[in-house]
């Protein structure tokens, strides 16, 4: 027979697991003499470590015990069964969680100053978006609710992958004076292979934009607004009616956006 400093050696197991499993009724040795000591059969080893893997599987004492005494021989499957489908579940969800911090520390970093209330003209690549319904009533408890029901829809973990985000609204001739009551819809950008669900989609295409950096208010905008009014006035340049309204980074302060946004039009051919 075996001592049990040599049946948990045998077993990959620690002397004080094998005592409390003998306490809890679960895993006994074979014979307990006088002095106390617990001695094991070498044929116990493959129970022990049937109970050992279980335990790794993440049944608890009361479970196998359970098991132990069902004469149901489907039961351990079943049991299984259940635990398989969480560690899937805990797979996906890790999945997730690494291809979100993927897709952060993919994103191209930009090293250029923001100069805010200068225009300038850039070049810009096609991006795909994901938007949110649109609004209505343009307050701050519409745009709170929108933003809530749109990254919920979505999934909050987006806002993490350092995509671009903002907000689309019809504006023509870049007229500060519609801004305020302007309809809207919250934009992320996604890859083609991103599940949105029942969410639309739309596609901000390549091109050349004149734009302008200024402070996320109302009132810094429409200042925005009427400087790049003037600029494409000046140069005689032909806009279409979208405004993107761009966060350039992924601090929110207010209304969904980041303290900074870039004022985006397309200039048409």
């Amino acid at each position: 027979m075996l001592t049990i400093q040599k049946f948990a050696e045998l077993a990959g197991t620690t002397r004080r697991t094998l005592i409390f499993y003998d306490q809890k009724d679960l895993f006994k040795p074979k014979r307990v003499a006088d002095n106390g000591y617990r001695y094991y059969d070498y044929d116990q080893l493959y129970r022990a470590t049937f109970i050992l893997e279980l335990r790794r599987l993440g049944l608890s004492i009361s479970e196998i015990k359970a098991l132990n005494d069902s004469r149901d021989q489907s039961a351990l499957n079943d049991r299984l069964t259940s635990i398989l489908s969480q560690i899937n579940q805990r797979i996906d969800n890790l999945n997730l969680l690494r291809s979100t911090l993927d897709a952060r520390f993919n994103q191209p970093t930009s090293s250029e100053s923001v100069v805010k209330n200068h225009p300038f003209i850039t070049t810009g690549a096609a991006q795909l978006f994901c938007q949110s319904k649109q609004s209505v009533a343009c307050t701050e408890e519409e745009i709170a609710e929108i933003y809530a029901d749109f990254y919920q829809r979505l999934g909050k973990l987006k806002l993490m992958n350092k995509k671009d985000s903002g907000f689309l609204t019809q504006l023509p001739k870049s007229d500060a004076n519609l801004y305020p009551t302007a309809s809207f819809c919250i934009l992320k950008a996604i890859t083609a292979d991103t599940d949105t669900g029942n969410l639309p989609r739309l596609s901000k295409p390549a091109g050349k934009f004149v734009a302008i950096n200024t402070t996320n208010d109302t009132k810094n905008i429409c200042i925005g607004l009427q400087i790049l009014a003037e600029y494409i006035t000046n140069h005689h340049l032909k806009i279409n009616q979208e405004l993107w309204q761009m966060n350039r980074d992924e601090a929110f302060t207010s209304k969904g956006a980041s303290n900074l946004v870039c004022l985006q039009y397309q200039i048409q051919p």
